[in-house]
């Protein structure tokens, strides 16, 4: 939820709507505390979602899910306006038992908006092209610096509200690691080596299959595979001899897969034949599966567990924040 806030946000910082709005868009869709948002600042943050969704779905699922999602978006910005009100005016918290104290206001100084716009400008060749583009949004740069400023103190606010708040003990770790042993499997993997003989336009599929044949015939015979693979093969690495590394299994193609599964170490495989052409693998060592140590995880569980207490204590706070203001949706 926090990164699905940031991202909207970050968003709706590069697609504007005109300065000159219709009195449709002035219309007023919701307030909050004091504060109006616009049927203007709906439609500025709903667009790039739309644009987005017209990438993904057709006209009908577009127009059947428009109305949902920016209802959505509307409470996105609710939040992301209770949040900017929290920042410059926060509320007085319980420090500890029976001592009230209010937080300092939040800021973002001039330096962090112009790195945020340092970051913006390399997107673009030059100055003058960015400039344009915001005038055609009916932007200026004072605009964007400004939108720019309140991301930053969301992002302020929400590491000191919820992320500093926040911590995973190695105990938490163990145990997610003993409850879930299933997800850290690592699956069986052949390292090895591949010849791929493709058939080109004056090389057709039967003489490329010949070939192919040919040359595991060869291999079996006792011919070096590796220096075959230097002169003949059209697959990965050929310089190298077709060494390829690790293949997991259930990564490869089905036909593949099978195949090389079924080999032991220093074992040739039968041609195999794909879309790319005719294949012949070296195998060099088998790694069968295995789980994964503790050790191999913990960083990826513990960055698992504070994503899902971040998510958990974004709801829990927001939710405070929602219930303590007056929230009006036209």
């Amino acid at each position: 939820m926090v990164r699905l806030v940031i991202s909207l946000l970050a968003l709706s910082s590069s697609l504007f709507l005109p300065c000159s709005v219709s009195a449709e868009e002035m219309r007023i869709v919701a307030v909050v505390n004091n504060e109006p948002i616009t049927q203007a600042d709906l439609d500025r943050a709903f667009l790039p979602v739309y644009l987005q969704m017209q990438s993904m779905y057709g006209p009908e699922e577009v127009a059947q899910k428009s109305t949902e999602i920016k209802q959505q978006v509307l409470q996105q910005l609710v939040e992301e306006r209770l949040m900017l009100q929290e920042a410059r005016n926060p509320q007085p918290v319980e420090v500890s038992k029976g001592k009230i104290g209010t937080p300092q206001p939040i800021t973002a100084s001039d330096q962090e908006v112009e790195e945020m716009l340092s970051e913006t400008k390399a997107k673009f060749q030059n100055a003058e092209e960015l400039t344009e583009a915001l005038r055609e949004q009916g932007m200026t740069l004072e605009d964007l610096k400004s939108r720019f400023r309140d991301q930053i103190m969301i992002q302020k606010l929400i590491s000191r509200q919820i992320r500093s708040r926040i911590a995973v003990s190695p105990a938490e770790v163990t145990a997610y690691y003993e409850q879930h042993s299933k997800e850290f499997e690592v699956p069986a993997a052949v390292q090895g080596a591949v010849i791929l003989i493709k058939p080109k336009e004056s090389f057709d599929v039967n003489q490329a299959h010949e070939l192919a044949q040919h040359l595991r015939q060869q291999i079996l015979q006792g011919s070096d595979f590796y220096e075959l693979a230097k002169r003949y093969s059209d697959g990965p690495n050929p310089k190298m001899g077709g060494r390829i590394g690790y293949l997991e299994k259930g990564k490869s193609l089905k036909e593949i897969d099978e195949a090389l599964f079924s080999l032991k170490e220093g074992e040739i495989s039968p041609v195999i034949k794909t879309s790319s052409g005719f294949n012949i693998f070296r195998i060099e060592s088998v790694r069968p599966a295995r789980a994964a140590e503790l050790q191999e995880v913990k960083d990826r569980i513990q960055n698992h567990l504070f994503q899902e207490k971040t998510g958990a204590r974004y709801k829990e706070w927001i939710a405070r924040l929602k219930a303590g203001a007056y929230i009006s949706i036209q």
